[in-house]
């Protein structure tokens, strides 16, 4: 554990002041972006320019982005078709699993590399481009997987006016105030070290030169899994468990919570 085997200039876990994203913290990163309109908050858009460059972006560069991904987040009806086929019981992250290997037809990198042209040197463009259009379509697909599990299938059409975390949380019925929490979360979910299961394999699935809807769908697989992505919603799990348990007209005080967890970790 003391062998340091993993460097990345994008971001650093620090034991004390936790994650820190091109050398700033989870507040300097907040308070350096430009913000979304009418919001306190930076876009995803405004963070993805500072993770990829290291530079703090300018409001033109931002709106660049933004106007990129509208352009690119369109998703194909069979792809929708892919996760209707399946079971409606399975798991959010099979679904966007699927969907995600569903798109692999559309990758410009399988493309590059078919075309008798391919060059390891310039190989990174069409990474690059693959990337890209997988996160624009990813909220895309993730909020009809929640539509179709836990709204009754009542899907909501992009508006073409948000940014990400705002047209996110419009696709799943949200409120106003929820677009901010959407903005924070993929903020602070986007890249923690490069060293985690998820990460890692889609390092690991790409370097055999399979494309990045390959890795992509392959790291979400290992995300899915109880000591990784799957501990987000334990956590819930508990949550309710203890509000259920404890918290019946009683003030969750902190010797309460102490005792839930000692309760949690003496149960192994």
């Amino acid at each position: 554990r003391d062998i340091r085997s993993l460097v990345t200039d994008i971001s650093y876990l620090d034991p004390q002041e936790g994650i820190r994203f091109r050398g700033k913290t989870i507040p300097e990163t907040f308070a350096a972006l430009p913000k979304a309109d009418g919001s306190k908050y930076p876009t995803v858009e405004s963070f993805w320019y500072f993770l990829l460059t290291g530079d703090v972006p300018t409001q033109a560069q931002v709106d660049e982005v933004v106007a990129e991904w509208k352009t690119r987040q369109e998703v194909p009806q069979y792809v929708f078709d892919a996760i209707r086929a399946l079971p409606r019981e399975s798991h959010p992250m099979v679904m966007l699993s699927v969907g995600t290997l569903a798109l692999q037809k559309d990758s410009k990198f399988a493309g590059f590399y078919n075309s008798g042209k391919f060059n390891k040197m310039t190989a990174w463009e069409s990474v690059y481009e693959d990337a890209s259009d997988i996160v624009a379509r990813i909220p895309i697909i993730a909020a009809f997987i929640y539509n179709l599990k836990f709204r009754g299938d009542k899907q909501i059409a992009i508006d073409p006016k948000l940014d990400m975390g705002a047209n996110f949380a419009h696709m799943i019925g949200q409120s106003e105030e929820y677009k901010d929490v959407a903005r924070m979360y993929f903020i602070l979910h986007s890249d923690h070290e490069s060293g985690n299961v998820s990460a890692h394999t889609t390092h690991l699935v790409h370097s055999a030169l399979s494309d990045p809807y390959y890795a992509y769908s392959a790291g979400l697989n290992g995300l899915a899994g109880p000591l990784h992505g799957l501990a987000n919603q334990e956590v819930l799990d508990w949550t309710m468990k203890f509000q259920e348990k404890y918290c019946k007209g009683v003030e969750p005080t902190k010797e309460l919570v102490t005792k839930a967890l000692w309760d949690t970790l003496n149960a192994g």
